[in-house]
């Protein structure tokens, strides 16, 4: 955790260590004149979550400065009390355990060192809150007893001093590093009207509920009901609003207690020292352990709700690419079907798609006894004109022939072009007698067709053979064979001429 590109720390190195100092003496009394009772037992000990903060902001290689600097301000507070000797050992007990937690959880947790990850949180609670912590109660009391004092309940002292340590972190490590790390989210960030009437009424009840008497029958459980409102809290408006809000619960809880009135004022002094640190150690740990968990769950819903959208993106985006591929593999096997059974030089019908729809026509004019008529035609001397004109111009009688016959047809008719220059029109629903008109039609159309070439005009005729189906035809070659053998005796005919029968 590195804040030097938003506070420039740097820059005014020294002035940060003077204010740390500061704090850390400010802390010092704050804990001695306003979380202490009277009998001498401090409820909360405030210096270490500063300095735990202080090494967790700062690399390793300035905890030197840091050390220093705290050393000085511990003998300065505890002038009035302490020899600087004592002080000093006070001061080293601190360090030891505010630079073994930082480093334990630095070295733990290498990535996104902050209470908003949930890794980062537990090995605060464990090394920051339990470990070091009882370690550090325990080395101070054998310090204190040994060289300053013999206590009477070394168990109850230390006890005492470990949750006053704890909770001091727990108050202000995650606070000041919080407030750091996001300084322009104010603590009402959403649902302003709500926070405001939930945070008065909850100190509104903080108030009530710790100044009045208690009967010394039962264990006091009432404050729990604040763990419930905390955790709403975080719930509603986010980890750092419900951790301001235990502090403030706390600590009207601490005065009250000081001052002999509510719950945890009923029993002995030791006893209400650590019901009451017992109190505020669970209100403060499960607001700041729901509130991290709470915060992974809702960034994991929202990465979740974010693939969700990706995904659905993505299959949108599949969805019209497959449509688009679809539309263009359909649109490519209509261009094959269509290139599969068309003549490439005329675009009509070619010979297979002839067969294969003859055979449906022929059948259905065989159930529904309805005629079906053939004419086949070819064009008169067409060698002649490749060998006259060339190829080109050929192939452009063929064209030309074409166009003109298109002309004359129906929509289902079938016109097809299966030979050379040879050329085939199924015509169903037609008679013999129509076909024939359709074909003198046809031969006097070609007939008066002037085709330019580059050897000067063309002109062509026809031969035209026409058939009826019958019912003696097995098949569709048969038709075809009868219209060929008429065209094949208008070709004896002298050509240019029709033969029906």
């Amino acid at each position: 955790m590195d804040i030097d590109k938003r506070f420039n720390i740097i820059k005014y190195y020294p002035l940060f260590l003077l204010i740390l100092m500061a704090a850390y003496i400010a802390a010092n009394k704050f804990s001695l004149a306003f979380t202490t009772m009277s009998e001498g037992m401090s409820i909360v000990w405030f210096q270490n979550g500063i300095l735990l903060a202080a090494f967790l902001l700062r690399p390793v290689r300035e905890w030197i400065w840091i050390a220093l600097s705290i050393i000085t301000a511990e003998v300065i507070a505890d002038s009035s009390v302490f020899t600087p000797l004592q002080a000093f050992w006070f001061a080293m007990i601190n360090l030891g355990e505010t630079m073994l937690s930082a480093y334990l959880m630095q070295r733990l947790c290498t990535t996104h060192q902050s209470f908003n990850n949930i890794r980062f949180v537990l090995l605060f609670i464990v090394i920051a809150l339990a470990i070091n912590p009882s370690f550090s109660a325990l080395f101070v009391e054998l310090f204190y007893n040994t060289q300053i004092d013999v206590l009477d309940d070394f168990i109850a002292s230390w006890r005492i001093r470990f949750f006053g340590d704890s909770l001091g972190i727990l108050f202000l490590t995650p606070f000041i590093l919080s407030w750091l790390e996001y300084p322009k989210k104010f603590l009402f960030t959403q649902h302003l009207y709500e926070s405001i009437f939930t945070d008065t009424a909850t100190i509104a009840l903080a108030f009530s509920l710790f100044s009045i008497g208690f009967t010394p029958s039962v264990l006091p459980t009432t404050p729990m009901i604040f763990v419930l409102i905390t955790l709403w809290i975080v719930y509603r408006n986010g980890l750092r609003s419900g951790m301001t809000m235990g502090m403030i619960i706390s600590m009207i809880a601490i005065y009250y207690t000081i001052h002999h009135q509510g719950p945890f004022s009923v029993f002995t002094p030791v006893q209400n020292t650590l019901y009451i640190q017992e109190f505020i150690a669970a209100l403060m740990t499960s607001t700041l352990f729901f509130g991290v968990l709470l915060r992974q769950v809702n960034e994991t819903n929202d990465l979740l709700l974010q693939s969700n959208n990706a995904l659905e993106s993505l299959a949108q985006n599949l969805e019209s690419e497959i449509q688009k591929k679809t539309a263009e593999l359909q649109k490519a096997n209509e261009m094959l079907m269509q290139l599969a059974i068309t003549d490439p030089l005329t675009h009509i019908y070619n010979r297979r798609y002839l067969e294969e729809n003859a055979t449906r026509e022929i059948a259905h004019a065989a159930r529904y006894r309805t005629p079906l008529s053939l004419i086949l035609f070819d064009i008169d001397f067409f060698k002649v004109i490749n060998d006259t004109y060339g190829h080109q111009s050929g192939d452009n009688v063929l064209i030309c022939i074409t166009q003109s016959v298109k002309t004359r047809i129906r929509k289902d008719d079938i016109f097809a072009r299966i030979g050379g220059e040879e050329f085939v029109l199924l015509l169903p629903s037609i008679s013999v007698e129509q076909a024939v008109i359709l074909a003198e039609e046809i031969k006097e159309s070609i007939a008066s067709l002037v085709i330019p070439s580059k050897s000067g005009s063309v002109s062509c005729t026809v031969s035209l053979g026409v058939s009826e189906f019958q019912p003696q035809f097995k098949s569709f070659p048969e038709f075809l064979n009868d219209a060929d053998q008429k065209l094949y005796r208008a070709k004896e005919s002298g050509r240019n001429t029709v033969i029906w029968e």
